[in-house]
């Protein structure tokens, strides 16, 4: 197909030049390679586009209706490339994204109102989870996760990273004292958080002298919300472990006490993934232009690291 364009455009060059040297000259060709092009697709049409003499071509009928549908092919082309390099350079179009679900509702999803005064084009299609989806399959843009990903088709790029910190209100630690050690939670009320996708109870993660260590800790209370998980335990019904751009503000307003800091886990990495791509559309480049200025703003507000 771009033999034949090319092709084409040698011939509505030497149509308008009514010369194969002028044309060759403006295309930087040789004379006898546009000639030879000309033959061959003379040839392939089984019709004679020109009548030549030793000094000038012109076009034959055939060849004349043949130059109007060619010269309106290569218009309509230049044109649609023209809109296309418009809507890559400019942002717009339906963006689909999928948030997990505390950063996105905390954070992302409020400063979206001013992403969207300064690229009023752009329509967002948001979903809110922490579940595996496959990006290309649902046709979904970008995903911000955290955490890893092994997909080889995506591409995963690091925006900050969090720290889960355990934590509890004032009230709590009054009443039944403050843990000196992780282990001190066994003895403790501890809210735990259920994983929706499988209903499996989260293990506290910790970590001493290096090394990296789970503990299955106990209480009278589990819920699969993150903002309810952490209300439970602004009101006093127990400790929480919980990430800490979602505790540090309740920590700021006095609401949580942070307790275990030198057992704190390893920091997990907060991303967005999104389909390898050669040209990236502009809605998705500017997305995530929006994404690293954003977690600029929660760095300096001490939410991430």
């Amino acid at each position: 197909m771009k033999d034949k364009l090319n092709t084409i455009a040698l011939f509505v060059e030497a149509a308008r030049w009514s010369s194969f040297s002028v044309a060759a000259r403006q295309l930087g060709l040789a004379p006898s390679s546009v000639s030879k092009a000309i033959q061959r697709l003379e040839a392939e049409l089984d019709t004679r586009l020109f009548e030549r003499t030793t000094r000038k071509i012109r076009l034959t009928q055939d060849g004349a209706m043949f130059f109007d549908r060619c010269t309106q092919i290569l218009a309509d082309l230049e044109a649609a490339e023209l809109e296309l390099s418009k809507a890559r350079s400019r942002p717009q179009g339906l963006l689909r994204i999928d948030l997990n679900v505390s950063l996105g509702q905390r954070h992302i999803v409020p400063a979206l109102a001013k992403f969207l005064q300064t690229y009023p084009d752009i329509q967002f299609d948001i979903s809110l989870s922490d579940r595996t989806v496959d990006l290309i399959e649902l046709g979904i843009d970008a995903v911000v996760r955290i955490g890893n990903t092994s997909d080889s088709r995506l591409i995963m790029q690091p925006l900050a990273t969090t720290s889960f910190v355990v934590c509890a209100a004032p009230a709590y630690l009054e009443q039944q004292g403050m843990p000196k050690t992780p282990e001190d939670l066994l003895q403790h009320n501890c809210l735990n958080f259920i994983y929706p996708q499988t209903r499996k109870q989260f293990e506290w993660i910790f970590q001493r002298q290096g090394k990296v260590f789970r503990l299955p800790v106990r209480g009278n209370f589990a819920i699969d919300h993150p903002d309810a998980h952490l209300s439970a335990a602004i009101a006093g019904i127990g400790i929480v472990q919980e990430l800490s751009f979602m505790v540090e503000p309740a920590i700021a307003q006095g609401q949580l006490v942070p307790l275990l800091r030198d057992y704190a886990a390893p920091v997990e990495i907060i991303s967005v993934i999104y389909p390898q791509k050669q040209y990236l559309p502009a809605k998705v480049r500017v997305f995530l232009d929006f994404l690293k200025t954003l977690m600029v703003d929660l760095k300096q507000a001490n939410l991430v690291e």
